[in-house]
């Protein structure tokens, strides 16, 4: 990776990164706090973008990670083989019918995270907590490992998966 920095006097400042793919990535900081992003393909740009102060800053934190920051692919591999999605299906009689997962307590009890709600054949995707309640022939879509998922249908009652 090649990396230069050129003052513009008067202007601001230009900032060049050649990148794996062979394109140029520039960046000119204007004096005024405006910024330009252009992607070099040859000598011609094939993608400009005009930023205020602010929004490279906030861009600027998403790229340096401040806000997520990637997993690697390794670690990935290892939490994915821990985890478990499963469909539970909520029987009449069962200790959730009426009540909402945040009365419950379902993650704090079992560690399992309720990721969705099929009733009848409708998608509920990351249901209110606090709201939607737990109705009987509901399945629910849950995730954690199969230590928590015993926990989760020891707490349920009359699930079934």
């Amino acid at each position: 990776m090649r990396y230069s920095e050129v003052d513009l006097p008067g202007f601001g400042k230009k900032f060049s990164i050649e990148l794996k793919s062979g394109q140029e990535l520039i960046l000119i900081i204007h004096s005024t706090g405006k910024r330009e992003l252009y992607l070099m393909q040859g000598e011609e740009a094939s993608c400009v973008i005009e930023l205020t102060q602010d929004e490279a800053k906030e861009l600027g934190f998403l790229m340096a990670g401040a806000k997520y920051e990637a997993v690697s692919t390794e670690r990935m591999e290892a939490i994915l083989k821990e985890l478990v999605i499963e469909w539970v299906k909520v029987e009449e009689g069962s200790k959730f019918i009426d009540k909402t997962i945040a009365e419950l307590e379902i993650r704090r009890k079992t560690g399992v995270s309720v990721v969705a709600i099929d009733r009848q054949g409708k998608l509920i995707p990351t249901p209110d907590p606090f709201k939607e309640k737990i109705l009987p022939g509901d399945i629910l879509v849950v995730i954690g490992t199969r230590q928590q998922l015993k926990s989760f249908l020891e707490l349920c009652g009359k699930c079934s998966t």
